[in-house]
């Protein structure tokens, strides 16, 4: 199997040469090796661009040779390590080579220190066979779907190892052995010192995942997910009335569940729905992703909120509790500025659908408003509210009601979809006709005024400008009478 190595790494042949006039063993570890052992058991399909060398000796003249003959440049990862990077594009494709100086007395002794035992196959490029090196059984944890550390004390060199174990249990359906869980909880606390921006990186290549909750439970129970987001502690045990059966950070977890689920049988079916899912938000960051997250912390704000009136449990004003939160953890965590905004608009408004549903047919007008305010996160907020709604079942819970909120908000999505690809109405008047009309400066009451227009427009209410100016008389001499009123009151 390893013969075929030359063929599907770009350059290895070069590395090959380098090793011999340089005459310093390089040996291909990790990731790529473990992902040949998945892929030939059928575990796997994705091809992988990244590869990992160890170098015994000078590190750096290796690597600069290397980008020189491959016209490329030399990116330092670590310089107090050792450690650098080559990008390499050959056809359309982008390839990642990594280079790292040995970090211990002998090859074994580094490979021990190395994350996991399933990252610890190698390979000497100086073997003509390409033997397969495994001194840690890793090709048996591979195949069993073991993820166990070698040596505890890579968990306290590294602590984002912790969060990276999650992400091999996500996306490889590998089990934590109880060992290693152990020595996760131990070094837990140590996650606070790690870089922000590790983090938020790690968290999301854990959500990735078309089944990212188990991973996420686990975190959960293991308390591991409160050294990311502190506040998630607040949510455990407050219970939410009879309409939920789960306490609130329970409901959240479920509410992912269910959103997975939905887009498993559902969202990712409809091609409307699976491209606004993934369309990026930021680098290798999908608004599906967003979601995800928002469904665990879309009630982060009902801890603060919850009060009591009569045997009634109420959240008033928890959305916009959450919202707060949410931008405090978006601030903590380093999110770019438009994962911010996405997410804090999928907390504050995802009670809205149910709003919605609550009438009989909901009208253009308060469908109009709905997207007015939510914007393009619109969509993502029916779908967090679809995953919410199932996940609470609790003694009072309606299921028909249940049934009917999806039906209606459903059919809303795909409206939205459909008046998408029809042309945008053609503006009837803009903020200066209104001023000079009306003898006005700019203030906020013009942007209130073409607010209004444009929703009458839009409702096919009005179509010219005489009446787009007899909304825009009516909105100017109400807010006259309210002034002159505030002034004698």
């Amino acid at each position: 199997m390893f013969t075929q190595l030359l063929k599907q790494i770009p350059y290895l042949n070069l590395i090959i040469q380098l090793s011999k006039k340089h005459n310093v063993n390089i040996w291909l570890v990790g990731g790529f090796l473990r992902d040949l052992i998945l892929e030939k058991i059928g575990a796997l399909s994705q091809k992988k661009f990244d590869f990992d060398f160890c170098v015994e000796g000078e590190v750096l003249s290796v690597v600069k040779e290397f980008a020189k003959l491959i016209s490329s440049k030399v990116i330092v990862l670590d310089e107090k390590e050792f450690s650098f990077r080559v990008v390499a594009k050959k056809k359309k494709l982008t390839y990642t080579y990594d280079f790292a100086k040995i970090r211990a007395n002998t090859f074994k002794e580094d490979l021990s220190l190395r994350d996991f035992s399933i990252n610890t196959l190698a390979i000497n490029l100086q073997d003509k066979d390409f033997s397969l090196i495994d001194y840690f059984g890793a090709q048996e944890d591979i195949k069993k779907r073991l993820l166990k550390v070698i040596k505890e004390r890579v968990l306290k060199d590294d602590p984002l190892r912790i969060l990276r174990g999650f992400s091999f249990m996500a996306n490889y359906g590998f089990r934590i052995t109880e060992e290693t869980k152990l020595a996760m909880i131990k070094y837990k606390t140590l996650l606070k010192k790690v870089s922000a921006e590790r983090i938020s990186e790690e968290l999301f290549k854990i959500l990735i995942s078309d089944n990212s909750h188990p991973a996420i439970k686990l975190m959960s129970d293991l308390k591991i997910i409160d050294q990311i987001i502190p506040y998630i502690k607040n949510m455990r045990g407050v219970w939410q009335g009879r309409y939920h059966h789960l306490d609130v950070w329970e409901h959240s977890l479920e509410t992912l569940k269910e959103f997975e689920r939905l887009y498993k049988n559902k969202f990712s079916k409809n091609q409307f729905l699976f491209g606004y899912l993934n369309e990026e938000l930021g680098l290798d960051k999908r608004r599906l992703l967003v979601i995800k997250l928002a469904c665990i912390l879309h009630d982060i704000g009902k801890p603060k909120a919850k009060r009591q009136k009569g045997k009634k449990t109420i959240f008033y004003v928890h959305e916009k509790i959450g919202k707060d939160l949410v931008e405090k953890i978006a601030d903590r965590l380093r999110f770019s500025s438009k994962i911010k905004e996405v997410l804090t608009k999928l907390v504050l408004w995802h009670l809205r659908p149910g709003y919605l549903a609550d009438q009989i047919n909901p009208t253009k007008r308060a469908i109009y408003r709905f997207f007015r305010d939510t914007q393009s996160e619109g969509v993502g907020v029916i779908l967090l509210s679809l995953a919410d709604w199932r996940a609470t079942k609790g003694p009072l819970t309606d299921t028909k009601k249940r049934t009917k909120h999806e039906r209606i908000m459903l059919k809303i999505v795909n409206n939205y979809f459909l008046e998408a690809q029809i042309k945008p109405l053609k503006k009837i008047v803009d903020g200066y006709d209104i001023m000079r009309k009306f003898n006005l400066i700019p203030s906020p009451l013009i942007g209130k005024i073409l607010n209004k227009i444009k929703e009458e427009q839009v409702l096919g209410k009005i179509t010219n400008k005489k009446e787009a100016y007899n909304i825009a008389k009516k909105i100017i001499l109400k807010f006259r009478r309210d002034n002159y009123a505030n002034r004698r009151n």
